[in-house]
């Protein structure tokens, strides 16, 4: 009886037309190949019938049928709910979440990955703080989404910021408002730059200045300082922040100034967590959709694992809504 000769990597790398040494590097060190090569190669070897102990990328079966999601900083709700989303889709398909809290440090969430990337099976990354570098050498050992961020050539899950924005805006200018304090977020945060430009170029469709603070850790100190910025340069009669808990902090700091909401200052959140009935007046705020982007995104990086030779990046984009509340206005000018 006749036995099949095995195949080899040499019959790898003549069918996709690279040399052997690429072939080698790709099943060993995916990280040191391109993506597109690396998938051709992977779906070469399952085509061919190529079998080697210990190649991982390219296998169909699962390594632990876990997955990593990394996230800027656990203890803001919108990531809590994103979280949320994205285990509770991971656990209906079979899968562990396991969370890594990144602390808004790029260096921790490389550092933190790559001492457990080997042993999972896909990545998330929410709001992640890498650089663009890091990012194109995760993906290529592992399946990846990014949520809350867009790169080109990955799949990525993000809210339509222009929709929140633009209702916001519109309902502001129907209040009587003609300018707009935006409250930043982190410098590295994709979504603090989106939100940004965004609002800058929807701003003056609505007939509203805007301005905007400097660059902030998103957190309640943030706000409170974004007060006293507001209140030296008494420009604008509403703010928007980069998050619920900015937006919390303007509010506390603005009652410790006798500062009425919304009679003197209307104030918008980002994100409609939990915070925003749970403070007084209640907050008016844009929906950042956090937990349809956790659940879509665990769908697809589940099917990126089990479709590992294929190459196949989507851009998602989930609807979000504004919610008024106590704390707008109309405009004390109108």
């Amino acid at each position: 009886m006749a036995h099949r000769k095995p195949v080899t990597i040499y019959d790898l790398a003549k069918d996709v037309g690279v040399a052997a040494s690429t072939v080698s590097r790709a099943l060993s060190r995916p990280d040191r190949v391109s993506a597109d090569t690396a998938a051709r190669i992977f779906a070469a070897a399952e085509r061919l019938g190529y079998s080697r102990v210990g190649a991982t990328y390219s296998e169909e079966t699962h390594l632990s049928n876990t997955l990593v999601f990394a996230v800027a900083d656990l203890a803001n709700p919108m990531y809590a709910d994103v979280a949320a989303g994205f285990q509770q889709a991971a656990q209906a398909a079979g899968y562990t979440t396991l969370i890594i809290n990144t602390e808004e440090s790029g260096s921790l969430e490389q550092r933190t990955i790559q001492q457990v990337v080997s042993r999972v099976d896909g990545v998330a990354l929410a709001a992640s703080r890498l650089d663009a570098a890091s990012i194109n050498k995760l993906e290529k050992q592992r399946p990846l989404v990014l949520l809350n961020r867009y790169m080109k050539g990955h799949t990525c899950v993000i809210p339509e910021t222009e929709r929140g924005i633009a209702q916001v805006f519109r309902y502001l200018r129907d209040l009587g408002h003609r300018g707009v304090m935006y409250i930043s977020g982190p410098e590295m945060s994709w979504a603090n730059a989106i939100r940004w430009r965004v609002a800058s170029e929807y701003a003056p469709k609505f007939g509203l200045n805007l301005w905007r603070t400097d660059y902030a850790t998103p957190d309640y100190s943030a706000g409170v300082s974004a007060f006293r910025t507001w209140k030296d340069t008494g420009k604008t009669t509403a703010v928007l922040a980069f998050n619920d808990l900015i937006a919390a902090g303007f509010l506390g700091e603005a009652r410790a100034h006798q500062v009425r909401i919304p009679e003197d200052v209307s104030v918008v959140g980002i994100d409609n967590s939990t915070l925003t009935t749970l403070i007084s007046p209640e907050l008016s705020s844009m929906t950042s959709a956090s937990t349809e982007i956790g659940r879509r995104g665990a769908e697809s990086l589940i099917w990126q694992v089990t479709h590992r030779s294929i190459r196949e990046r989507k851009l998602m984009r989930v609807p979000i809504e504004f919610i008024p509340r106590a704390s707008t206005g109309p405009s004390p000018q109108s």
